[in-house]
């Protein structure tokens, strides 16, 4: 799931600021017996800074690890991620998107159109990701889903076609884009992340190919 902007830049320096402070007037009163006054009154004025500063912080965290259009993660956050599920060991599974035909929706209505077709898009997969599943935007008309576990094949193939039935209500003016989905699981489809990408991307074609097939006949 996508998750709102953290809190750990204030609170670092907001508790550093005010414990720097609190051991700067105890020294001066251990030592002269008493503290300023104006030490008192510049507390505040340190800790609301200390506050505005860590805000900047998380910020930048939080811009870095977004798509700036969808609001999604970005693939930088994707790579972390992986490269901690992949150290801590044990199975996940990833799932590709590549909406087809996007370049219709640019063509026809304008990138504006498209921007609000993505958008659209993300929303949808957001709403429809687990508590624990990680929803991103990999890139053009590209979307990725990350289970940090390996789900059953029956719950797998369950959740792909919701995702299919969600995300045919959002096509615009009544244009029907479909999507072509490509699966792989860690490690026995790929040994690093590079291998799970290509074999959910040949999947994915698979599917595309499937459909192209279907809409022949």
């Amino acid at each position: 799931m996508m998750k709102s902007m953290g809190l750990k830049g204030r609170i670092t320096t907001t508790l550093l600021v005010s414990t720097l402070n609190l051991l700067y007037i105890t020294h001066y009163y251990l030592r002269d017996g008493f503290v300023a006054q104006i030490e008192f009154i510049g507390l505040p004025v340190m800790i609301m800074l200390a506050w505005w500063f860590g805000k900047q912080y998380d910020v930048v965290k939080y811009y870095s690890e977004k798509d700036t259009l969808t609001k999604l993660y970005n693939r930088r956050y994707i790579d972390t991620f992986i490269s901690k599920l992949e150290r801590n060991g044990g199975e996940f599974a990833i799932v590709l998107l590549d909406l087809n035909d996007f370049k219709i929706i640019n063509d026809i209505y304008g990138h504006k159109a498209g921007d609000h077709y993505l958008k659209s898009i993300a929303s949808q997969l957001e709403n429809t990701a687990g508590k624990k599943e990680i929803v991103a935007r990999w890139g053009g008309d590209e979307f990725i889903i990350i289970f940090p576990y390996t789900p059953k094949k029956r719950e797998l193939g369950k959740r792909i076609e919701e995702i299919r039935q969600r995300l045919k209500n959002v096509s615009p003016n009544g244009l029907e884009i479909g999507v072509s989905i490509g699966t792989a699981i860690y490690p026995s489809e790929g040994k690093t992340f590079d291998e799970l990408l290509k074999a959910a991307d040949q999947n994915m074609y698979k599917d595309k190919a499937q459909k192209n097939k279907i809409i022949g006949r």
